[in-house]
């Protein structure tokens, strides 16, 4: 008896899982912009990304507004940072100097968003749709 109303619930589980739909996981974004360093580089901030491409797409043109923070969480700097060519299932490295900024008084990095995508011809149109996921191995964090 003891073990018929353990398996009861189990039994109503899965009898329910095949009326419900799936939990879909969700899919890996396939474009990484990683916030690798921060320099001083005279009187300028220079910041070293790294750009990873898991899709089996080439990005032609991938500039994405940037937006600094500093100590005060105000707006201290915005850019619009070309980051591509990004090849198919590819790594790069791209450098990009905030001028004026002291890389002391940059508290946080924001991805504002995707202000131009151009993709090769064999791109699909939902190649473009994607928002990159980013990380960070700088001392700061870089956010969406």
């Amino acid at each position: 008896m003891r073990c018929k109303h353990l398996l009861t619930p189990i039994a109503l589980c899965g009898a329910l899982g095949a009326w419900l739909p799936a939990h879909a996981e969700e899919p890996a974004r396939p474009v990484t912009v990683e916030l690798n360093k921060l320099e001083t580089a005279g009187g300028d901030c220079r910041v070293t990304w790294v750009l990873s491409n898991a899709s089996p797409h080439d990005y032609d043109r991938l500039k994405l507004d940037i937006v600094a923070f500093d100590a005060d969480g105000v707006v201290a700097k915005r850019l619009g940072a070309e980051m591509g060519p990004l090849p198919a299932e590819a790594t790069r490295v791209k450098l990009f100097d905030l001028t004026g900024l002291d890389c002391r008084g940059i508290s946080r990095l924001l991805l504002n968003g995707v202000l131009t995508c151009e993709t090769g011809a064999t791109a699909g149109p939902d190649a473009c749709a994607m928002v990159p996921e980013t990380a960070s191995r700088a001392s700061i964090p870089f956010i969406q």
